[in-house]
């Protein structure tokens, strides 16, 4: 047995390129021979491997290959396969592979398409409109927090020429105000004549609900709760009015310090504001005196 393995036991290898007759190595492997591409030309080669055992029987394998000791050559305006009619404008490039890979000269340069240049244009158009429209104040938000230090539009500063400027929350909070408390048990009611009960409850729905909930709840950790509130339920409304007229951020709410800005609207009428604060102060179980439309005028 064994002497038959030693029989089987390889006795050469050749070594071809392409379709020649005589090997360009002849060795007995286990070895390391040298494929030397530079006596070859640039293109498709295929090396041929024939082993030769002590029987005679031969083993082969191909291996295709791919030379390319000259300059790459880069072409535009012609693919494979295409189908051209009459003159055909084609750009050519080559580069060495011998120096040092530059991108910019390796590669064939041609025009930028039309449709680039109009998307460019487009989407900087887009981009300016955007700017000028993001950075604009407007004209509602012109006295809340976030835009009193901004230049305010034209229009805002020309209707807002007369109105008396903002007031200190804090000091705003101090100031007296003349309320009347709203009936026991029915939740709504009047003050000085001022029916808050027609608009509050749409205005509340309109500004206040989507944070506040319909039923005052608010949302845990994201908005507070109106119901049980000590600002809304306080004997002094000022603050509540201030709120609502000036926005709040950053001030904690039994413990709780709400990322959320309150948002200002300066922009409500005296009438809506004051319909709002009195339907926060008489709905879903608070019981506080309510206001007047010019309870809020003296609190701008």
């Amino acid at each position: 047995m064994d002497a038959s393995h030693g029989q089987r036991d390889v006795a050469r290898l050749d070594a071809f390129i392409d379709d020649a007759q005589e090997p360009f190595q002849r060795v007995v492997p286990p070895v390391t021979i040298t494929l030397d591409t530079t006596l070859l030309d640039d293109g498709d080669h295929v090396l041929r491997l024939e082993a030769y055992d002590a029987l005679g029987h031969v083993g082969r394998r191909t291996i295709p290959f791919v030379v390319q000791n000259g300059p790459g050559i880069t072409i535009t305006g012609l693919r494979a396969r295409d189908r051209v009619a009459g003159t055909v404008d084609l750009a050519l490039n080559a580069f060495s592979g011998e120096e040092p890979f530059d991108s910019i000269r390796a590669e064939s340069r041609g025009p930028i398409p039309v449709w680039t240049w109009v998307m460019i244009l487009i989407v900087a158009g887009w981009a300016g409109w955007y700017g000028l429209a993001l950075f604009a104040t407007p004209a509602v938000y012109a006295s809340t927090p976030t835009y009193e230090e901004h230049p305010v539009e034209p229009a805002a500063a020309a209707g807002n020429a007369s109105a008396t400027p903002p007031q200190n929350p804090v000091a705003a909070a101090q100031a007296p105000l003349t309320t009347k408390a709203a009936p026991r048990g029915s939740g709504k009611g009047s003050a000085g004549g001022f029916d808050f009960a027609s608009t509050g409850p749409q205005l509340y729905t309109q500004n206040c609900s989507a944070c506040h909930g319909a039923s005052g709840a608010g949302i845990p950790g994201a908005f507070p709760a109106l119901a049980a509130d000590p600002v809304v339920n306080a004997t002094n409304p000022a603050e509540h009015i201030a709120i609502l007229l000036r926005g709040l951020k950053g001030r904690a709410i039994k413990a709780v310090t709400y990322s959320s800005q309150m948002p200002a609207f300066p922009q409500l009428s005296d009438a809506d504001i004051a319909a709002i604060v009195d339907h926060e102060r008489t709905s879903w179980g608070n019981q506080a005196p309510v206001v007047t439309p010019a309870d809020v005028k003296r609190a701008r």
